[in-house]
């Protein structure tokens, strides 16, 4: 393996194929023109096949590509698919010498308001992990479903370590820890000139944080939803009771707000199947083996079905608090945009406000969140293509640039598997408009090059700027010069 080669101008921007995993190297030019590493993500789904071998290969080829020095690596937000490498690979990761850890501001333990949002997803989380084996037991289809999404937030195939032990591990790596809000001054990286990097998300205002799945409004993203968000602590305390008695009095009295029936209207299980005297009702109506053929008309695991769309508005929830950056090449103005997973409400509150002299531009300047988009020449995808986590009319129809390309970390085949709900990655609506926006100049971890039907002298100059299709990792340069 050799070391990532400097960027004549601009950037190299790799792409390493983890299956369904974020995982982008960037090599900027350095002031002593030595390439300087920024690193966005290292993951890979937990339920993968070979995850944990596919990780260690990539881990250990960035350490080679990097001469065992990073100088920035951003965590773009908590999920496994991607942060895992720095659990799987992590005596390779402590091997390298990294400056940074740049973080959103919703991970900032010092932040009063992350950590009011941080134990709401651990008591979704830890809720979650207590219905799910009781949905199984009773047969629900639900199970299988909430366990694909707790997939997300664990880090090896075990499910043995959860993404917030790693996220706690990577804060540990870095010399420095920054965590990062909308709107401030633009960012440079330690020893590049000619590069400013925007924060646009994830947004403060908890309205917009919140917003997470779409809303009716047409042409909001690429399937219209109807849902709100709620980060729901009663009814994730009630599973948690279900199964520990590890609560507070507090989360005890949200617990049984949850439940759908009041205590004097319900009777434990055990109770009831101890005291066959005492209960021959219910032990002749009810049954207490799934052979009974009265056993229908137990409804011991029904209250727990909501387990299903909790275990998806944690995982969007999650995904909106996505750290956004927009990375400029100030010579061109050309922008690449990586959003990690961010959806609707992170999206949109990128266009509240913009940038001045007031937080950090030059004299006279102002730059909108639509500008950065207009002059976007890569999209990294959000969520690997799904239909959620690319806005349509403030986001992908505002990237009007003729050099837009596009990178999407995507394994189709193995997405839309999933039992019992494929996951639709990429969404074919999304996916069309990316082809047609792009004129086919996309990069997926899957297929590789993409080559579309009618090969443009467009796409041919982009295939020139293509360095690299090879099995760990595809390889793009974009130029600082017209």
């Amino acid at each position: 393996m050799t070391i990532m080669e400097t960027p004549s101008t601009g950037v190299r921007v790799r792409m390493y194929r983890a299956g369904l995993g974020d995982c982008f190297l960037l090599a900027f030019r350095g002031h002593d023109d030595k390439p300087v590493y920024m690193l966005i993500d290292c993951g890979i789904h937990s339920q993968y096949k070979d995850g944990s071998k596919i990780i260690d290969k990539i881990a250990k080829h960035i350490r080679a590509s990097t001469d065992s020095h990073l100088h920035v690596v951003v965590m773009t937000h908590e999920h496994g698919d991607h942060i895992s490498g720095f659990h799987l690979a992590q005596d390779t990761f402590r091997d390298i010498q990294i400056d940074e850890g740049w973080f959103a501001w919703t991970e900032d333990p010092e932040n009063a308001f992350a950590r009011r949002i941080d134990r709401a997803r651990s008591l979704m989380l830890r809720g979650l992990h207590s219905a799910a084996p009781a949905l199984a037991a009773a047969g629900s289809p639900a199970a299988e479903n909430v366990n694909h999404l707790l997939g997300f937030f664990s880090c090896d195939e075990e499910m043995g370590v959860s993404s917030r032990e790693t996220r706690d591990l990577i804060r540990g790596l870095p010399r420095e820890r920054r965590y990062l809000k909308p709107k401030t001054p633009p960012l440079t990286i330690p020893g590049v000139t000619g590069v400013r990097i925007f924060v646009l998300g994830p947004p403060e205002d908890e309205r917009m944080l919140m917003r997470a799945r779409p809303s009716s409004r047409p042409g909001q993203v690429y399937r219209e939803e109807d849902h709100a968000l709620a980060l729901d602590d009663a009814l994730s305390t009630a599973f948690l009771a279900a199964t520990s008695g590890d609560l507070d009095p507090d989360d005890w009295q949200r617990a049984e707000a949850a439940k759908p029936f009041a205590g004097n209207f319900r009777l434990a299980r055990n109770v009831v199947e101890a005291n066959p005297t005492r209960y021959p009702f219910f032990h002749e109506r009810y049954g207490f083996d799934v052979k009974d053929e009265e056993h229908w008309r137990r409804i011991d695991t029904d209250w727990q079905l909501p387990a299903e769309s909790l275990a998806l508005k944690l995982d969007a929830a999650t995904n909106n608090t996505s750290l956004v950056l927009a990375i400029e090449l100030e010579s061109t103005g050309r922008v690449l945009l990586f959003p990690g997973d961010a959806q609707v409400g992170n999206w949109e509150s990128w266009h509240e406000g913009g940038w001045s002299e007031v937080n950090g531009l030059n004299k006279g300047e102002t730059l909108s969140a639509e500008e950065l988009l207009r002059r976007t020449v890569l999209y990294k995808v959000g969520h690997h293509g799904s239909h959620n986590a690319t806005l349509k009319n403030k986001g992908l129809e505002m990237m009007t640039s003729p050099e837009l390309s596009a990178m999407i970390p995507v394994h189709r085949e193995w997405a839309y598997d999933r039992r019992p709900h494929p996951w639709k990655m990429p969404f074919d609506p999304l996916y069309q408009d990316l082809l047609q926006r792009t004129g086919g100049r996309i990069l997926r971890s899957d297929v590789g090059l993409v080559e579309p039907k009618d090969k443009t002298s467009a796409w041919r100059e982009f295939k020139t700027r293509v360095n690299a299709v090879d099995p760990l990792y595809l390889e793009l340069e974009i130029s600082d010069t017209r």
